[in-house]
């Protein structure tokens, strides 16, 4: 019998996924992932079935699934992590908040942008009037454009916020401090594909959970494998443990999509979004 195949595109390397694959727990299954370069792309490639799965904000999902032309039957199936230190880091020569002017973002009207929003308006900084936003994609690209100066600042996560740390950026604020409970990333997928491919979801999510529980247990070959993950030296590897076991940051040990963090991303979306807000529960898989 062959494997079956379940492709995902994604923004950041995922340590969960590279655990997985390295200890062989995808069973019967090929996984196959990519990086995307926005989420718009990373939506077009769910919709024709490039991609089964994607890791990508709760926003994302609710953007797609409630825009007005076209909406997308997609849904989270897990909660992945809190956001892994989502802060907002200034670029080369920025201090403080107040030398920010343009913001880089995914998109403007999706994602972590809204968290941004939140963050800047409390030190009294408002979109449009005293900062401007600029579209950059996934933050990979987002950590590089803020490197050349190609904004003043914008949110990074995980490696890439250690990374820019140690390069002598600033970070200027973290989201948890004005957002909390928050849900960074999740998993997801269209209602189509769920339907005619639960059992291979479910098992993707069982060889998921097994990859969390080794993650958030020390460990000397994960170790070596957050350091490639993160990209950073094997010295800031127990910093990046700390992020991971964060209760309120780091890993959902158990994949379940809190309600008040999954209502702290939809409030976002009702203060600084064009689509209203809905239940929690129009955007979650309901089996």
């Amino acid at each position: 019998m062959m494997d079956a195949t379940v492709r995902i595109g994604y923004f950041s390397r995922s340590p969960v996924l590279e655990l997985a694959w390295a200890r062989g727990l995808f069973t019967g299954l090929t996984v196959e992932a990519e990086a995307v370069t926005s989420s718009p792309a990373q939506f077009r490639s769910l919709a024709a079935g490039v991609y089964d799965l994607v890791l990508t904000s709760p926003d994302n999902v609710a953007a797609h699934r409630f825009r007005d032309e076209d909406p997308m039957d997609v849904r989270i199936i897990r909660a992945v992590d809190g956001g892994l230190g989502l802060s907002l880091v200034g670029a080369p020569g920025v201090r403080n908040v107040g030398d920010v002017h343009t913001v880089g973002v995914d998109v403007p009207d999706s994602g972590f942008a809204f968290a941004l929003y939140a963050l800047l308006a409390t030190h009294g900084l408002h979109r449009n009037i005293d900062y401007d936003v600029v579209t950059l994609g996934a933050t990979p690209r987002r950590a590089v454009a803020l490197r050349e100066g190609r904004c003043d600042g914008t949110v990074l996560g995980g490696g890439f916020t250690l990374a820019a740390e140690r390069a002598g950026l600033v970070n200027l604020g973290r989201i948890s401090d004005v957002v909390r409970p928050y849900l960074g990333t999740v998993l997801a997928a269209t209602g189509a594909w769920l339907e005619n491919y639960r059992t291979i979801a479910q098992r993707f999510c069982a060889a998921w959970q097994q990859a969390v529980d080794m993650l958030l247990v020390p460990c000397a070959d994960g170790d070596q494998l957050l350091s490639s993950v993160f990209n950073v030296p094997m010295s800031d590897v127990p910093v990046m443990r700390r992020v991971l076991q964060d209760p309120t940051e780091g890993l959902v040990a158990d994949g379940v999509v809190r309600t008040d963090a999954i209502t702290s991303v939809l409030r976002l979306r009702a203060e600084y979004g064009p689509t209203p807000v809905l239940t929690p529960g129009c955007i979650l898989d309901g089996r």
